[in-house]
């Protein structure tokens, strides 16, 4: 004999201790748009004055970076970008549980067609990309193995035909 089990029904009254952690929990659940975006601007600062004190940290000013909502159906977490001139941008998110920090720079394509981004391993690995863009003016090399930008089945600017 195969028995279901009904969960019992609990009727909770208006004004009960359970009803107000229903209320309660549906309000910290739920952040607003305006406040996602404050939570990843503050965030975006932790990480940069954290890990990044002696670069990021002394040539962003603190309203550098703009937060952006969740998009739930894309599956984003609330982020933050940072617009640095000439093309480059900074994009900082954290996972979910915000126990890890996503920093990544990102640069057009010397092929014009797209930007390239490179997920940042602290301020040396900054101060080493940031050598190698100085050469190509702030662009990232483009490469043909790699369908890092959006050239493909473009021609790209070193004459080649992408598949």
């Amino acid at each position: 004999m195969t028995e279901t089990l009904t969960p019992p029904t609990v009727a909770v009254g208006a004004d009960s201790p359970l009803a107000r952690l229903f209320d309660i929990a549906l309000e910290i659940g739920v952040q607003g748009e305006d406040e996602q975006r404050d939570n990843a601007e503050t965030a975006a600062l932790d990480h940069v004055w954290s890990h990044y004190p002696d670069t990021l940290g002394r040539a962003l000013d603190d309203d550098a970076w703009s937060g952006r909502p969740a998009h739930a159906g894309a599956g984003l977490e609330p982020s933050a970008v940072a617009y640095l001139d000439g093309g480059l941008w900074l994009h900082h998110s954290s996972d979910g549980d915000q126990e890890r920090d996503v920093l990544t720079l990102l640069a057009p394509c010397t092929c014009g067609r797209g930007y390239v981004d490179r997920v940042l391993d602290g301020e040396w690995d900054l101060l080493q990309i940031l050598t190698d863009l100085r050469a190509t003016g702030g662009r990232f090399p483009h490469d043909n193995d790699r369908p890092d930008c959006d050239s493909q089945r473009r021609l790209c600017a070193g004459g080649d035909a992408r598949p």
